[in-house]
């Protein structure tokens, strides 16, 4: 008479079995879990843009939308890529101060310089309009928070105007709109891959819209 229960071979096959499912999925569970965090990141610029526009409107002041170019040591991302972002705002002084928290996009994901107008301060060739304060991108540096230390980070920024608008002119140089694009980091650079994340902007109602392929 047979005992209830596996026995040692059976516990063997079932383990090998279970083994071989957990090789085959773990691929895409892991290209979903990249996925998700490409969507949540995007949408957190997406969505903070759309704040910075609304403070704008409710503050009837520019506000300076700076993105920062750094090293994300507590994440091993030691290469320099867009990470952060930072709103300011003129105080009673005439100085642009910070009036948001610093938000950092969460690795692997990074905002893609190359893939993005609004990252080139060379893309306003626009004489005419700078005339008119159509003036960014402009670029600087400023301190930003690493672990416990503050260094000074490289940083491409545009304004919010009072009403809504921006400070860029309608279309940049080339003729092409203006755009952030979000990669995972471990993309190559100059080509676009099969997941991506684009937030799109509109100079002159400031108006937020995304594209995803």
């Amino acid at each position: 008479m047979r005992k209830d229960g596996f026995s040692l071979v059976e516990m063997l096959i079932v383990l090998t079995v279970l083994g071989i499912l957990m090789a085959l999925a773990a691929p895409n569970l892991f290209t979903l879990m990249q996925s998700s965090t490409l969507s949540s990141e995007g949408n957190l610029v997406r969505n903070k843009l759309a704040q910075a526009q609304q403070l704008a409107l409710s503050k009837n002041s520019d506000i300076e939308v700076r993105f920062f170019e750094m090293a994300d040591p507590s994440a091993a991302e030691q290469e320099d890529e867009f990470r952060g972002f930072q709103f300011f705002q003129f105080n009673d002084l005439g100085k642009l101060m910070p009036i948001s928290k610093f938000y950092r996009i969460k690795p692997p994901v990074v905002i893609s310089k190359e893939q993005s107008t609004l990252l080139n301060p060379g893309s306003n060739k626009d004489a005419e309009g700078k005339e008119y304060g159509f003036l960014s991108p402009s670029e600087g540096t400023y301190p930003v928070p690493v672990g416990d230390d503050q260094i000074d980070a490289t940083y491409i920024s545009f304004r919010f105007r009072p009403d809504g608008s921006t400070d860029l002119p309608g279309r940049t140089g080339s003729d092409d709109t203006w755009y952030l694009t979000l990669l995972q980091g471990d993309n190559p650079r100059g080509e676009l891959p099969a997941n991506y994340y684009i937030v799109q902007l509109d100079a002159f109602n400031g108006r937020v819209s995304v594209f995803r392929p």
